[in-house]
């Protein structure tokens, strides 16, 4: 057994967060409080990828969009 977390990319990054792959590059992708709560985990690849733990505590955020 791996102690690997489970990562998500950006689709899958925004089907938890119910926005559209375009709503989510052109407004929450590179918003200062998104990249604060949920880094990147790939910051040197093409594709990022997040933990899915932090995408959904950033969800639970009241004040989030």
């Amino acid at each position: 057994m791996t102690n690997e977390k489970p990562t998500v990319g950006q689709k899958e990054a925004c089907e938890i967060l119910g926005k559209s792959v375009n709503y989510f590059k052109q407004h929450i992708r590179w918003s200062d409080k998104f990249m604060r709560n949920v880094p990147n985990k790939t910051p040197n690849d093409l594709r990022p990828t997040y933990l899915r733990h932090d995408v959904e505590r950033f969800m639970n955020l009241n004040d989030w969009f």
